[in-house]
């Protein structure tokens, strides 16, 4: 199970790096998505691969995966922005000083990754892409049946993101940011784990706890999307000697983002009743 899935990853990479070179529409964030799928699989089934070897191939993972990030920020936030300032009719009043500089960056930023690969920087990522498909660095841990390592694996993540919930509900101010964080982070390994091995016989009930992850990540990324764009509007706005069009924008997207977290608690408790495989 493990080697058919490394495979799969890989092969996604590599395809998918192309079109995020040439900027199509989504191409980014679905290359970054692949690396996030990898990185999640050597954590969530650590015992199963042999640790020097994951531990390199998840640093270099985790660089790749920062360029593709920046370039992938930038490129939601102005979207974000775009839709908000089209949902309170002021695009074109503040498109010039709230949207074009978010594209601008991000144009700059995508630069910065066409030029790491053309200076010959993802020659590593491509030899351990080779390495790990062809023969992946496994330990003992995986010859024990798939439906067993499978299962054990989502439970643990399922405790992990409950975990990292109730860290969030006792959290204080100054921390809850990094709680939130955390959260988000639990809950997306959640849904790779269970995608990982949700055509495993057995585990064919993993796709909905994988469901749950997604919701509960989904629903924190866009809360923290809707706080990003309200401190790049407050930031466009610091020498705007009127700044009433600026905070009417900042109004709707700390709204957007009071929505997201409002749908946390019942994701939160489907998840702690949900039948885990």
């Amino acid at each position: 199970m493990l080697a058919a899935v490394v495979v799969d990853l890989g092969r996604t990479i590599t395809d998918r790096r192309g079109p995020a070179l040439s900027d199509e529409p989504d191409a980014v964030h679905q290359l970054r998505t692949s690396i996030r799928r990898m990185r999640n699989l050597l954590a969530a089934f650590a015992s199963c691969f042999e640790p020097e070897p994951a531990e390199k191939f998840a640093v270099v993972l985790a660089a790749y995966g920062g360029l593709l990030g920046e370039c992938r920020d930038l490129e939601v936030r102005a979207a974000d922005a775009l839709a908000v300032l089209a949902d309170t009719g002021l695009e074109a009043a503040l498109h010039g000083s709230v949207v074009a500089p978010l594209l601008a960056d991000h144009d700059r930023a995508h630069a910065a990754l066409v030029a790491w690969h053309g200076a010959g920087a993802a020659q590593s990522l491509d030899a351990l892409l080779t390495h790990w498909s062809a023969a992946p660095p496994l330990t003992r841990r995986a010859d024990l049946p798939a439906v067993d390592v499978g299962a054990k694996a989502v439970r643990r993540q399922v405790r992990r993101v409950l975990d990292r919930a109730d860290r969030r509900a006792g959290a204080d101010a100054e921390k809850i940011e990094e709680a939130v964080h955390a959260l988000r982070r639990a809950a997306r390994r959640l849904r790779h784990t269970a995608d990982a091995v949700e055509e495993v016989d057995g585990l064919e009930g993993a796709a909905r706890v994988g469901d749950l992850g997604q919701r509960i990540q989904g629903l924190l990324g866009d809360h923290r999307d809707a706080v990003l764009l309200a401190d790049h509007v407050r930031g466009c706005a610091a020498d705007e000697a009127d700044r009433t069009s600026y905070d009417r924008v900042i109004g709707r997207a700390e709204a957007l983002a009071d929505e997201a977290m409002a749908g946390l608690p019942p994701a939160l408790s489907d998840l702690r009743a949900v039948a885990v495989p």
